[in-house]
């Protein structure tokens, strides 16, 4: 499963990974509190297999900011992102940052629709809360309506992320 690029701190996971046990929860999470992709990965791959045996549900959610060319995101934006998508989840849900404009999150037992309503109240927050020249977008894939594999869920999250760019245009 693969989101794309990752952010620079997260070229060895297995070095954080292997510290995990030694310094507890800190090391699953970066500098803003957000778990690392590669910890996102991991749980949702343990969630399919566990959702497929239960016959359960959860959906994927995406945000992106959409800047202007050319345009860097600055830290401020990104940590004001991190706590506004934190603040609101829920607490047993995992939410991590892709790249310097995407975030995704896993939210457990949510079927399309609390999700969808969950992501576009977080976008809109976003929207209202951060001072940008950018435009938010969001995407929402729910398992298994959209597919039973983390790719292919990864993949319907983006298209609808697309969408939502489209929609807004």
């Amino acid at each position: 499963m693969v989101f794309g690029r990752k952010p620079k701190d997260e070229s060895r996971p297995e070095e954080i990974e292997a510290a995990a046990p030694r310094s507890g929860e800190a090391s699953l999470r970066d500098e803003l509190g957000m778990y690392h992709l590669w910890y996102l990965e991991r749980r949702l791959k343990d969630e399919l297999a566990r959702a497929a045996r239960k016959e359960g549900i959860f959906s994927l959610v995406c945000w992106r900011l959409r800047g202007l060319p050319g345009e860097t995101i600055p830290d401020e934006l990104v940590a004001k992102a991190a706590e506004i998508i934190s603040g609101g989840l829920r607490t047993y849900d995992v939410f991590a940052r892709v790249d310097e404009e995407r975030f995704v999150a896993l939210l457990f037992d949510a079927e399309q629709q609390p999700a969808t309503t969950a992501a576009f109240r977080i976008k809109g927050d976003m929207q209202v809360q951060m001072q940008t020249t950018g435009r938010w977008q969001a995407g929402v894939a729910t398992f298994p309506e959209d597919g039973v594999a983390g790719d292919s869920l990864i993949q319907a999250a983006f298209r609808r992320l697309a969408e939502d760019s489209r929609a807004a245009a």
